[in-house]
């Protein structure tokens, strides 16, 4: 957006920019103030809500041990969707990765190592290492406490409940931000750059409808403040966009209609259940990693890797057996960081039957009517699967054999599910110096960018590879955004 602002009208002004609170703008905030910057952190979200997907994620940092075997994994996990992605982005990627351990250990971070190799049987892949901060659970957020306390114990402002609306560009550079905050519309200057590091579009359905196939509707299993703001504000000052199809999900979840995110699914270790999708038939593996056994929403199908398919409206049948196995709901403590809005789910799944959450019926047939499915083809595919679980074999899946138990102790039940997502990977591309690109192949001055905006993962993505990235070209983009300053 070009707009011409007098010097006395700027409502506020400072070195660099940061439009995100999460790591990816911790990091730029860190770099750029300690290579001498101002810098101004914008976060869209109010304070109580801040934090981003970064809070609430498993707080896992890929690190690959070795730049070299990194580069050749990157290469393996991108497969057919290496061709836009240059060798020296690679390098720089395997570098400043590597580099993460040490700049973290000098932050005050205590390493532990968690055992995730998604892709074992790619080249390089004995280069993962998967590092989180301290021994005990995954995640439960003390990464995150950690960067937040580093970040408020330096010269960083940060302004909360205020969300960037477009870009300011002058004679083709980069000079500011609109904002705004609390309904008031404020103007902020950027003496040396701005850093978009405001995440993906998980909470955008007409981007989701634009950019992903086969997803008429999804949710955010993370913050429902990313809604492809920088996308958008980068598409106005003519920057390409890369990657916008490939998504960290989509995972099986449960969207309750008065709670404006996805939820968490905690599965009993009980076996009497499927999930069907539109036509009433299993289209996949169930398996306890949010129902679809896959790798952050990638499958094998005829033996290569594709994006899991997800027929919507897809329902979870079970009997009363499953019902009284447990809780379905994410209520251990361990994990109740890694929702923005909690809900404390029944341990016996009777109070979502009360609120209608949750579909009852005498038989399968009266089930699928009321959720609206075929019931000869419903029966026919609760009836397939009691075959195979007497016969201790999933031919059509392959569910392991202890998973296997009979649907057949009425009352029988159906929550409909829904696609969940961790993360969405597009955005305005970005260069070796963490720059967005353009249309026209060059830089846009003064503009940078880092995290899931615009990430480099084109396709299969290993886990704690988006925060690993958020570190890594968080210190490019906030070094190189306070670089201006030294001329």
């Amino acid at each position: 957006m070009t707009e011409a602002i007098k010097s006395e009208n700027w409502d506020e002004e400072a070195d660099v920019i940061v439009v995100g609170f999460g790591f990816a703008g911790a990091s730029a905030a860190i770099a750029a103030q300690h290579a001498g910057a101002q810098v101004l952190l914008l976060e869209k979200a109010p304070e109580e809500s801040r934090g981003g997907n970064s809070r609430v994620s498993a707080n896992l940092v890929f690190w690959p041990n070795d730049i070299e075997k990194a580069k050749l994994y990157f290469k393996a996990l991108a497969g057919p969707f290496m061709d836009d992605i240059p060798e020296e982005m690679i390098d720089v990627w395997a570098t400043e990765m590597h580099a993460n351990r040490a700049w973290l250990e000098n932050l005050g971070m205590q390493p532990a190592e968690y055992d995730l190799v998604e892709f074992p049987e790619l080249e390089g892949a004995d280069c993962v290492r998967v590092l989180m901060h301290g021994a005990g659970e995954i995640g439960e957020a003390r990464l995150w406490n950690m960067i937040e306390q580093i970040v408020k114990t330096r010269d960083i402002r940060t302004l909360y409940a205020t969300g960037a609306t477009n870009l300011i560009k002058e004679n083709g550079q980069i000079i500011g931000v609109i904002a705004e905050q609390r309904g008031k519309r404020i103007t902020i200057k950027a003496k040396s750059g701005v850093v978009l590091t405001c995440g993906g579009f998980e909470n955008n359905p007409a981007m989701a409808r634009n950019y992903l196939d086969g997803l008429p509707h999804i949710f955010p299993l993370g913050t429902p403040y990313n809604t492809g703001d920088g996308i958008r504000m980068g598409l106005e000052v003519g920057a390409e966009l890369w990657h916008m199809a490939n998504v960290s999900g989509p995972l099986l979840s449960f969207k309750a209609p008065d709670i404006p995110t996805a939820m968490w699914l905690n599965l009993p270790h009980a076996n009497s259940y499927i999930v069907v999708g539109a036509d009433s038939t299993r289209f996949t593996m169930e398996g306890q990693a949010c129902v679809v056994s896959d790798r952050h929403g990638k499958v094998k199908r005829h033996g290569e890797w594709i994006q899991q398919q997800m027929p919507v409206p897809i329902h979870m049948i079970f009997d009363e057996d499953y019902r009284k196995a447990g809780s379905f709901g994410t209520t251990s403590d361990s994990w109740e960081h890694l929702t923005t809005h909690r809900y404390d789910w029944s341990d016996d799944n009777l109070r979502e039957v009360s609120k209608g959450w949750i579909k009852q019926a005498g038989t399968i047939r009266e089930l699928a009517g009321i959720i609206g499915q075929n019931p000869d083809a419903l029966e026919t595919s609760v009836t397939r699967y009691n075959t195979y679980a007497a016969q201790r074999q999933d031919p059509d899946w392959h569910r392991a054999s202890d998973r296997l138990a009979p649907i057949q102790t009425p009352p029988y039940y159906a929550m409909q599910l829904t696609p969940g997502f961790v993360n969405t990977q597009g955005g305005p591309r970005r260069d070796k110096d963490a720059q967005v690109m353009g249309v026209n192949g060059k830089p846009i001055p003064g503009l940078y960018s880092a995290g899931e905006l615009g990430s480099i993962y084109s396709f299969l993505y290993q886990g704690g590879g988006n925060i690993g990235e958020c570190f890594a070209f968080g210190r490019i983009a906030g070094r190189n955004a306070a670089h201006k300053l030294s001329f």
